[in-house]
């Protein structure tokens, strides 16, 4: 069953249209990310979800329940914010316990509810800390606790690993990501991060120009590309035409050699640049068509290594060729 449903949904202002007539369910405990550049229009769906502003067009259900009318703190949804706006002068704790103060509970409830919370995102002993005395890590667990404190049905988060360093983005988002399947909470996440988008989730919905281009688990977005822009938005590819075909090559999948390889995919070039990346090499070909490609290999101590200038033969088996189905009217 979908917790979360979008149909048709559509934001304009003015002439130009922000979201374009979108479909999407997002299934109960399910780890759905919005996933696009900027200007896609992913943002501005999660704002529609969460009410900040009103569709244009569409609907928009949450459990079953049209919420499209309805206030963002009559949706039963948590946010945790790019920013993640938390207030300066309230601790840690104090924060945590905003929405349930604005909901009235008692205070014996919002004093357990708040320890738990803190509790589950690793931060016991610290909520009486302010934002400014804890680290980066530390406020974005803060707003993480904030919205999951309400218990909600819906786990909205705006592109909430954006502002920390690339070793605690990398950790955040499997502590995120574990977090997430043990409560079992449905979730929107909203990045421009490939990365992240094919760690953390279940699905995802890649946009482009207020549309969704593609929906799918990881595996199935990074190995049978729906559109062009999926392919070249998810890592990097190497297109080639052939014939009346577009075949698509993840440098990964490419190999290079000496001599022809017997079978598959095969064009001679020359190597125009080597790069050096820690765990792999990366060789940057012109291929005597014209056209360039990009060969990744592990540099695992037993790749051969070809030099600048060296006339080499750039490779793919059949099952590493995926052809780019024509664009969709």
């Amino acid at each position: 069953m979908a917790e979360l449903r979008l149909a048709a949904l559509e934001k304009r202002y003015g002439a130009t249209v922000a979201v374009a007539g979108i479909d999407l369910a997002v299934r109960e405990g399910e780890f759905m990310t919005l996933l696009g550049p900027s200007g896609c229009g992913k943002t501005t769906t999660l704002g529609l979800i969460a009410g900040f502003f009103a569709p244009s067009a569409g609907s928009i259900q949450i459990g079953g329940r049209p919420v499209a009318e309805l206030p963002p703190f009559r949706r039963d949804i948590g946010v945790v914010f790019q920013d993640y706006a938390l207030f300066p002068h309230l601790t840690a704790a104090e924060n945590v316990a905003f929405g349930l103060r604005m909901r009235k509970l008692s205070a014996a409830e919002i004093s357990t509810r708040v320890r738990e919370a803190l509790d589950l995102v690793q931060l016991a002993g610290l909520g009486e800390r302010r934002p400014l005395e804890l680290s980066g890590g530390q406020r974005q667990r803060v707003a993480l606790a904030r919205a999951l404190v309400i218990r909600p049905t819906v786990l909205l988060l705006d592109e909430p690993l954006s502002n920390l360093d690339l070793k605690l983005r990398e950790e955040m988002r499997v502590e995120i990501a574990t977090l997430q399947r043990r409560l079992g909470i449905t979730t929107v996440f909203v990045t421009h991060d490939q990365g992240e988008a094919l760690v953390m989730s279940d699905r995802i919905a890649v946009m482009n120009a207020g549309r969704i281009e593609q929906v799918g688990t990881p595996s199935d977005i990074y190995e049978r590309p729906a559109t062009r822009f999926v392919a070249e938005f998810i890592g990097r590819m190497n297109f080639f035409a052939d014939g009346t075909r577009t075949l698509a090559i993840r440098p990964e999948r490419a190999r290079l050699s000496l001599q022809a390889p017997g079978e598959g995919f095969a064009r001679r070039g020359t190597v125009k640049q080597v790069l050096y990346l820690g765990g792999a090499l990366e060789y940057r070909l012109e291929l005597e068509g014209g056209e360039r490609a990009i060969v990744e290999v592990p540099n695992d101590g037993d790749a051969v290594h070809y030099a600048e200038g060296a006339i080499v033969w750039f490779s793919a088996a059949r099952e590493s060729c995926y052809e780019i189905p024509a664009r969709r009217p």
